[in-house]
């Protein structure tokens, strides 16, 4: 009976560790997401002054229409749009933490949610790959990696 007392014990401060591991880790994630949502304004702005002086080159001196610009623009901004994604890697921060907090058994849980943290990151780096945001990009998935190793030791 000592022995399962024991043995217990040290399964629950193993748990303990990987908690503190695994949040440890979230809070890093969150960090480097919140660097990236404060990157894209400035990464759009630069597109579209990338576009314009791409489109005066090649036009030459032929004279831009302001509205149809501003249509190409639109249409450039909703395709590299990753508000969506944004949201929805939020909402699995929140989840994620929730699951951190329960007694119940989460492994499975939080095993999907990297799933879907991953599948979420992968789009934003395919909308947006300018280079400081790949780098960030990489550094997320990096991160998901080594959850997905430590939770593969919870139950």
């Amino acid at each position: 009976e000592k022995a399962l007392v024991s043995c217990n014990d040290m399964r629950e401060r193993e748990a303990a560790a990987l908690v503190d591991d695994l949040g440890n880790r979230l809070a890093s994630f969150s960090v480097t997401l919140a660097e990236i949502e404060s990157d894209i304004p400035t990464i759009l702005t630069q597109r579209q002054e990338l576009l314009k002086e791409r489109l005066e080159k090649l036009l030459g001196t032929v004279n831009l229409d302001p509205m149809r610009l501003a249509q190409e623009v639109a249409l450039l901004a909703d395709k590299t749009d990753v508000t969506e994604e944004m949201v929805r890697l939020k909402s699995h921060i929140s989840q994620f933490e929730s699951l951190l907090d329960s007694s119940d058994q989460v492994g499975r849980k939080l095993d999907f949610l990297i799933q879907e943290f991953l599948r979420e990151v992968n789009t934003l780096a395919s909308k947006i790959s300018d280079g400081p945001i790949a780098h960030k990009t990489v550094e997320l998935k990096s991160e998901l990696e080594k959850m997905r190793e430590q939770v593969q030791n919870i139950e």
